[in-house]
């Protein structure tokens, strides 16, 4: 009885699902697609739009380090020129940060306030179209607050213009950020949808593309002005010479004794040198005299083992001197050229360091720029150029 009703189940069963396939084919399934709308056009984060952003900088994409520390003249609202690069000699490499940080993810219309700009790599939508972007920073360099070459940088400045420093700025940080985007097309009612598909107002949009990859490179800029506002540049040369002066005094002193040593052992060496020459002298003679007279008496024999006794005593001595000769003559050859290094690296002293600057740019887009040569620079009133 039960083997009879599971079989006439199974039957039924069957004869269900047929006709349910059969329904189903020649039918379009309609799918509900969720409103997107709400999500369009996400706000871009400050800590994105605050950056000046620098066109035609293509060349800086793998090294964006050769920008920073670099001091950039705005000629123009949107264009600008790279003076030099300041940053302090022997200081530890710019601390260059592998980021992989998601910015921004969004899918943006023609409502988009930023939509063609540069920030976002000139990505724009059309009526009929919709862009997903996705903004990642995958670089970052600073210059750490000890590279910054403040004496080096107030003497280069020290005769520009007052009115020409204030369009000067400081490259502190530059970043590497990747902009990824795809293009989605409106589709209508009877056409056929592939690929992703999206739905914002009531409308279909679909995807078939690959995302395409595009790179913007931005600056965290300070202005010359702030950036040696805490710094009075001539009490810092002022200083800066002083202490190069009273180091260059004291390596002269110390040179000085280092040679009146030198001096007194050289007279204590000639002095040395000359009693026992003296004593070799009599010690010959009297050799002389006993090879002559044949003596081989006692009073002879103690006389001349004194005076070989004295002998050694005085070579010692000579060799002690010599030794302490040749160091003391060392020694003022390494003073000496001590003071010589230190005269020569006066120039080149840090000054203080500083506290830390902080400053939101309000500069937005440098859309040209160029590097000056050394004669334009030197017109501006700078006394040298760091390249």
């Amino acid at each position: 009885m039960n083997k009879s009703l599971l079989a006439l189940l199974s039957t039924a069963l069957l004869i269900t699902l047929g006709n349910f396939s059969a329904r189903a084919q020649g039918h379009i399934m309609r799918v509900r697609l969720t409103d997107g709308a709400p999500t369009l056009n996400a706000n871009l984060p400050r800590d994105y739009t605050d950056r000046t952003f620098i066109k035609g900088l293509a060349m800086y994409r793998n090294k964006i380090e050769d920008l920073t520390g670099c001091l950039i003249l705005l000629e123009d609202r949107d264009k600008a020129s790279i003076i030099g690069q300041y940053i302090k000699p022997g200081e530890p490499p710019l601390r260059n940060q592998a980021l992989a940080d998601v910015l921004y993810s969004s899918k943006i219309s023609t409502a988009f306030k930023m939509n063609g700009s540069y920030m976002v790599a000139s990505v724009a939508a059309s009526h009929a179209s919709i862009v997903e972007l996705i903004i990642t920073d995958i670089a970052g360099v600073l210059v750490p607050e000890p590279a910054v070459p403040y004496l080096d940088i107030c003497r280069a400045a020290k005769n520009v213009a007052p009115e020409l420093k204030k369009r000067i700025y400081y490259i502190r940080s530059a970043k590497l950020s990747s902009v990824h985007s795809r293009v989605y097309q409106e589709v209508g009612a009877e056409s056929g949808v592939s690929g992703t598909v999206f739905s914002a107002g009531g409308k279909v949009y679909s995807s078939s593309d690959q995302f395409k990859t595009d790179y913007v490179v931005s600056v965290d800029l300070v202005s010359l002005n702030n950036l040696l506002l805490t710094k009075n540049c001539d009490n810092l040369i002022s200083s800066n010479e002083l202490a190069g002066r009273l180091q260059s005094d004291r390596a002269r002193q110390d040179a000085d004794r280092a040679e009146q040593e030198r001096r007194q052992k050289e007279s204590e060496l000639k002095t040395a040198k000359a009693e026992a020459d003296e004593l070799k002298r009599k010690v010959a003679e009297i050799q002389e005299n006993l090879k002559k007279q044949a003596l081989t008496t006692d009073e002879y024999r103690h006389q001349v083992e004194g005076l070989r006794r004295d002998l050694v005593v005085a070579q010692q001595r000579v060799n002690q001197v010599n030794i302490e000769f040749k160091q003391a003559e060392s020694n003022t050859k390494v003073v000496q050229a001590s003071s010589e290094q230190q005269q020569q690296a006066q120039t080149r002293t840090a000054a203080a360091t500083a506290a830390p600057l902080v400053q939101k740019s309000d500069v937005s887009v440098i859309s040209e720029v160029k590097n000056l040569s050394e004669e334009e620079v030197k017109k501006m009133g700078f006394k040298e150029m760091k390249q």
